[in-house]
């Protein structure tokens, strides 16, 4: 064959074919690019909303702990009223004994001018701490209004700032993406379960069935010192000796006790110390020989309240004030009359605690954040027109809402530090059992949750409405 009839053979036009392939290319590599910038862009508006959920949620959390902070110091400022009251009362019974002792003894030679120093010395230090003790009341009342308004402060503030700064939260970490609120109605009712629904402001209500309140009080009563709780105690020596046929004791008791009353009336701390001698005799009868009874010779004895509402000789029972009165009688009698009040107390203050409905729970409900982006700002090639509608890669990638959306849900949670609890037990219950969450221990925690059906039923029924 020729050449010339070869070459003549292999001519042709291959620009049409070229075309067509160029565009195969074109479109692929359009393809490819959408593919990444919605994959790319969709990670990141998930992880915007993932991070604005649990930022919603730590607000929750860190309200939580601060009110159980809070708690616990109302409980220590309470107890310190309990040991001022204690202390002033002992004060009292110790200047009295000092009083009785110089006016049975003064008379003795060189033993009575000892004495006479003692009183006056017992005196001056009890007119200068009584004062002290009553400052230091108002001082601690204050405290626990200032402790109450303060949770009502950051209870409301924290509420909406956990909205406000949810927006905040999203521009941060997306410019182009927004928290819709009319694709967040879930976040709102979330909110409100959390900051309404599942805690609560108690407060004294003697026709309420809740018994948060009295709870309180109860854990309040139970955190009070040794030298609070009982300063019951027989003294030793030659204060309490048996020499036949006579045996005697001498027996010092006192206490601090929070008196409730039945109606709406604040609370009172109040406090007695006694101290008394009891004689007893050996002695013989029709029926029988025994120690019979035991001869009470009041010592000393002092009462204090810590406002005016208290009527300590009506108020209490044998048990109260380190069972003063069972065991110290008279004296406690005495320590009724002499009843001194320091400070204007009002009473244990409201505070908020989990409400009925948190009952053994240990976490909230799912608070649930919605974030979108217009479809405009996904940067993807329908954003500009290339070519023809029909010929677009783009064309049919369609968004629901015309918008990107993301749903992420968290949620506060209560749990002791079980990696501190590897370190040492002081993290750990004493008794072992579990502990369900409550407004007493700050340790409550955040974390990312599943979303239930339920929640992404109303965010796409919300966005297909929009």
């Amino acid at each position: 064959m020729k050449p010339n009839t070869m070459r003549s053979k292999q001519r042709g036009q291959a620009m049409a074919l070229s075309l067509m392939l160029m565009s195969l290319a074109l479109m692929s590599v359009l393809y490819s690019f959408n593919t990444t910038k919605v994959n790319l862009n969709a990670t990141k508006l998930q992880n915007t909303a993932d991070n604005t959920a649990y930022s919603v949620a730590t607000f929750a959390a860190r309200d939580f702990n601060f009110k159980a902070y809070t708690n616990r110091a109302s409980v220590a400022n309470q107890v310190a009223i309990a040991q001022m009251v204690g202390l002033s009362s002992w004060f009292n019974m110790t200047d009295q004994f000092a009083q009785n002792a110089c006016t049975t003894l003064c008379w003795v030679p060189y033993l009575g001018q000892v004495l006479a120093g003692i009183e006056k010395a017992v005196g001056t230090i009890n007119q200068v701490a009584q004062p002290v003790f009553e400052g230091l009341i108002y001082a601690e009342d204050a405290i626990l209004w200032t402790l109450s308004s303060s949770q009502q402060v950051i209870h409301y503030a924290g509420m909406a700032s956990s909205i406000e700064s949810a927006g905040k939260v999203v521009k941060a970490n997306d410019s182009d993406a927004r928290l819709d609120l009319a694709q967040n109605p879930l976040l709102f009712v979330d909110v409100k379960d959390t900051w309404i629904s599942f805690q609560k402001r108690h407060s004294r209500n003697p026709n309420s069935k809740e018994t948060q309140f009295k709870d309180f009080i109860g854990v309040t009563l139970a955190s009070r010192d040794p030298f609070s709780k009982n300063r019951t105690y027989k003294l030793g020596g030659i204060w309490s000796m048996t020499v036949f046929p006579i045996r005697w004791k001498t027996q010092k008791t006192g206490g601090s006790d929070l008196i409730a009353y039945d109606d709406r009336q604040a609370e009172s701390w109040t406090s007695m110390d006694t101290i008394s001698f009891h004689l007893s005799k050996f002695r013989c009868s029709w029926s029988g020989c025994r120690w019979r009874g035991y001869r009470e010779i009041p010592l000393g004895w002092g009462s204090t309240s810590s406002d005016d509402r208290a009527d300590i000789p009506r108020e209490g029972d044998r048990q109260t004030w380190g069972s003063s009165r069972r065991i110290n009688r008279t004296a406690s009698q005495y320590a009724g009359y002499a009843q001194q009040t320091r400070g204007d107390y009002n009473g244990v203050r409201p505070f908020f605690g989990l409400s009925s409905s948190a009952n053994k729970k240990s976490q909230t409900d799912n608070i649930a954040i919605v974030v979108s982006k217009k479809r405009n700002n996904v940067g993807t090639s329908s954003s500009v027109q290339l070519v023809g509608d029909g010929l677009n890669p783009a064309k049919d990638e369609e968004m629901l809402g015309n918008r990107m959306s993301a749903l992420a849900t968290a949620q506060a949670y209560y749990s002791r530090p079980r990696d501190l609890m590897q370190i040492t037990s002081s993290w750990a219950r004493r008794d072992g059992r579990h502990e369900y969450g409550n407004l007493y221990n700050p340790f409550w925690q955040t974390r990312l949750t599943d979303s239930t059906n339920g929640e992404r039923s109303t965010v796409l029924a919300l966005t297909r409405m929009l």
